[in-house]
């Protein structure tokens, strides 16, 4: 199981570098500002300094280096974790989160911030700029949770009660 997160994680890690790579220097995003895409869809360059949503907005290097320490805390504790699953699905999500907070911590080393493309809106709703780590760390987090409920993990959960 180790082999199939290990295995997630780098499949996420270089997609998100080569998507990251084809906006920055490819495409040139930062000198284009804000392109539609669709009338609900935008990509636009923004350099994300905090966590999600920028929460946590860390502007000093004193910040940069305690956010990259804390996601290498939590990417410690991920593969722990990884050591002990027991089925492809927890495998896969578990390393599908891995590589992508592995792709934002990249960012946050050699940028001091994770570069964000997506942005959903509608009308003058304008929804959190994302990248392709982020949504990686999102479908590992649900299907973490859909394991949870419905996977293996669920299944020995009800044996023990």
């Amino acid at each position: 199981m180790i082999r199939i997160g290990a295995i997630s994680a780098l499949i996420a890690f270089l997609l998100d570098r080569v998507s990251k790579w084809w906006f920055i220097d490819v495409y040139e995003l930062p000198l284009k500002g804000t392109v539609e895409i669709l009338p609900i869809f935008d990509v636009v360059m923004v350099w994300n300094r905090g966590v999600s949503f920028g929460f946590l907005s860390a502007n000093d290097d004193l910040g940069r280096w305690t956010l990259v320490a804390m996601n290498l805390v939590i990417v410690a504790v991920l593969l722990y974790w990884l050591k002990s699953a027991k089925n492809i699905m927890l495998s896969s999500a578990i390393g599908l989160v891995i590589g992508g907070a592995f792709g934002n911590i990249y960012d946050r080393i050699k940028f001091g911030a994770v570069a964000d493309f997506f942005q959903f809106h509608w009308q003058e709703w304008y929804f959190a700029v994302f990248n392709v780590a982020d949504s990686f760390i999102f479908i590992g987090a649900m299907l973490l949770i859909f394991n949870s409920t419905f996977g293996n993990d669920a299944d020995d959960d009800k044996e023990k009660e």
